[in-house]
C-alpha cells in the first residue's frame, strides 16, 4: 500500500513541473494566464512564444515526465497498478500543479506518456484513433475543446478492444477523465481568429 501511494506522489510531482511556464519564461513570451486558454501545455505555450517549436518541446518534455513517473514507479514497486497510478498522478500533477497555484494544462500529452510507457503498441494504435477522429470531425465540431472531450473518450475504448490489462485500463480511464473534467472549462470558450490548435500562431512584428 505504501508503495502504491509513493508511485501516485512520483507522479504527481513529476507530472506538476510546469515545463509550459519555465519554457515560456525561459524564451521571453507573454504569461500563458493571459494568452488563449490559460492553460500551460504545449498548444498555449505556442500562443504564448508565437513558436510552435516551443508548443512542441512542451508537450514533449510533459510526456516524458509522465512516461518517467511509470518507469519509476516500476522501480520502487513490484504491484502491477503502481505505473498506473503513477501515470495518473503525472496527468493530475499536470493540470492541477502545487507549484504554480493549481494552475496546469488538460493533459493530453501527460495521458499520452504514461500509456505508452506502460504498453508502447496498443498506446499509439489509440492514440492514432483519437487523432484521426478529432482531425476527421474538425468540419462537423469546429470547436477545439469540445472535439478533444468527444475524442478523448474513446482512448477507453481503444484499450478495451487491444485487450489492454485492468491496471491499464483503468488508469487510463481515470487519466482520460481527469482530462475531460479539466478541458470542459472550455466548452464554451470563444476562439480568438487563428488561435485555433491547427491555426499557424501569428508570427512577431519587427
Amino acid at each position: 500500500m505504501i508503495s502504491l501511494l509513493l508511485a501516485l506522489l512520483i507522479g504527481y510531482a513529476l507530472g506538476a513541473i510546469p515545463t509550459g511556464v519555465l519554457l515560456t519564461r525561459a524564451l521571453g513570451g507573454d504569461a500563458l494566464q493571459g494568452a488563449g486558454s490559460g492553460h500551460t501545455g504545449g498548444t498555449n505555450v505556442a500562443r504564448a512564444t508565437e513558436s510552435i517549436w516551443a508548443g512542441v518541446a512542451t508537450a514533449l518534455i510533459d510526456a516524458g515526465l509522465a512516461a518517467l513517473s511509470v518507469l519509476l514507479a516500476d522501480i520502487v514497486s513490484p504491484l502491477p497498478w503502481a505505473p498506473a497510478l503513477a501515470g495518473v498522478g503525472a496527468v493530475a500533477g499536470h493540470n492541477w500543479s502545487l507549484y504554480i497555484g493549481l494552475r496546469g494544462g488538460v493533459g493530453l500529452s501527460s495521458l499520452a506518456g504514461m500509456l505508452l510507457a506502460q504498453n508502447p503498441l496498443p498506446a499509439a494504435v489509440a492514440g492514432l484513433i483519437f487523432i484521426g477522429l478529432w482531425v476527421g470531425l474538425r468540419k462537423v465540431i469546429g470547436h477545439d475543446a469540445q472535439r478533444t472531450i468527444l475524442t478523448v473518450l474513446t482512448i477507453p475504448i481503444s484499450l478495451w478492444f487491444l485487450h489492454q490489462s485492468l491496471p491499464v485500463l483503468v488508469g487510463g480511464t481515470v487519466a482520460v477523465l481527469l482530462v475531460v473534467a479539466k478541458s470542459l472549462g472550455d466548452w464554451q470558450r470563444v476562439y480568438e481568429e487563428g488561435e485555433g490548435i491547427l491555426e499557424q500562431p501569428n508570427t512577431r512584428e519587427e
